[in-house]
């Protein structure tokens, strides 16, 4: 079977930072993350909706590195890094999913069993096989907003978007640092 690569491009809003959703209090906020970890995020996505986290639990079971885990900074709660999509990602990852497996069926499958059985008849019996090629779907998410406010993170020399009128405490997303939230306007 050969490797099958696909880009999942995931919107950032004008500032390049990437919605996410708490997993515990279901709040979302924004991380400013580079090109290369905004890919990597795309890639083990995919790999998860595939997967269902199996990779990861026999990862764990060979010894090997646990997912790291994220802070949400309004609630405090910890989660594993692949448990912070908004359910808008989810079906949109899920599609390019899909999709990987559709193509995989359609060669692997279908397409050789067509040709080998796709034949008119000939001899004392025949096999036909008559089947339908996987359909691709075209995925679509709806382009980010350009709303929230940005809170720089010193702790990790990273910044995040949190709602506007949040005023309690924030924590970092990536070690969970906590900062005070901002006075209240009277």
């Amino acid at each position: 079977m050969s490797l099958i690569e696909m880009s999942v491009p995931l919107p950032t809003d004008d500032e390049k930072f990437f919605r996410r959703l708490c997993p515990i209090c279901r709040r979302e906020f924004k991380v400013l993350l580079d090109e290369k970890e905004l890919e990597n995020l795309a890639k083990k996505g995919v790999e998860n909706f595939m997967l269902v986290n199996k990779a990861d639990e026999a990862k764990q079971e060979e010894g090997g590195k646990p997912e790291p885990e994220y802070t949400c900074p309004y609630c405090g709660q910890m989660a594993a890094a692949s448990n912070w999509w908004t359910d808008e990602q989810m079906a949109y990852i899920g599609v390019f999913a899909k999709n990987i497996a559709n193509r995989i069926i359609n060669e692997e499958l279908i397409s050789p069993l067509k040709r080998k059985f796709g034949a008119s008849p000939s001899g004392l019996f025949s096999i036909k096989f008559d089947a339908q090629e996987m359909k691709m779907e075209e995925p679509w998410i709806s382009p980010e907003t350009n709303d929230m406010e940005i809170v720089e993170l010193p702790c990790c020399k990273r910044k995040i978007k949190i709602r506007e009128e949040w005023t309690e405490k924030v924590r970092c997303f990536f070690c969970g640092f906590p900062y005070p939230g901002k006075k209240k306007v009277d």
